[in-house]
């Protein structure tokens, strides 16, 4: 395995293993069963904050169709907030109920509906990021460009019509690390390494990635999207 002394986040010196994504997300799953990449202690340690947020986030958005963020919610969560209790704050404050209808207009229910800033957004990109530049690291034993483009895009049932998504995740290899909590999907260029990716947390498809050198930017969406 190529760069295996390198941390694949700032290129310093390894020191440490880094999971991807964050262990926290996993309950009841050995270590030898997760995928780890080369890190330094101070890149392992700078993304905590932020990993905190992104489950928190997906957890809180996700637990009523998913037993286990469910599970996450009533469990670590709850004791994590009762540790730290600005961090269930910050996300209560964030949350509202609403009137929920089904598209032919029948009533459903309330729903929580999350309310996410700009600030926040900056902070979950960060760790798709970190997430996709571990998985191009365990999937090609090479460390991601410094000069290349992550392009992130949420999906929502616009994109998700818009990019065919269907049609395109038939097309991706799929991997699953465990069936209930995190599994992606990944295709590429052959001998370049541009890659498509759609990375899915308590089996819900979340984002649709591209990892590519920025002067093949718009060729490649050409060849996907035409």
């Amino acid at each position: 395995m190529k760069n295996i002394n390198i941390c694949i986040f700032c290129k310093r010196t390894a020191d440490t293993r880094e999971h991807i994504p964050a262990k926290q997300f996993f309950k009841g799953v050995s270590d030898k069963n997760l995928i780890t990449v080369p890190s330094c202690d101070s890149c392992n340690k700078g993304f905590q904050k932020d990993e905190d947020f992104f489950r928190q986030f997906w957890v809180s958005m996700l637990m009523d169709r998913s037993k286990v963020a469910k599970q996450l919610m009533d469990g670590e969560i709850t004791r994590s907030i009762k540790r730290t209790p600005a961090l269930g704050y910050q996300m209560f404050s964030q949350m509202q109920l609403i009137d929920a209808y089904t598209k032919s207009g029948i009533y459903v229910g309330k729903k929580t509906m999350y309310c996410i800033s700009d600030i926040d957004k900056k902070r979950i990109s960060s760790v798709v990021t970190k997430i996709i530049k571990g998985l191009f690291f365990n999937e090609f034993k090479q460390i991601l460009q410094e000069d290349w483009e992550i392009k992130i895009i949420w999906i929502t049932p616009q994109t998700e019509k818009n990019l065919k998504l269907v049609e395109l995740a038939k097309t991706l290899k799929w991997k699953v690390i465990k069936e209930d909590t995190f599994a992606y999907g990944v295709n590429y260029v052959p001998n370049t390494f541009q890659s498509i990716w759609i990375i899915d947390f308590f089996r819900t498809p979340l984002f649709y990635i591209l990892a590519l050198e920025k002067q093949e930017t718009k060729e490649i969406k050409k060849s996907y999207f035409k």
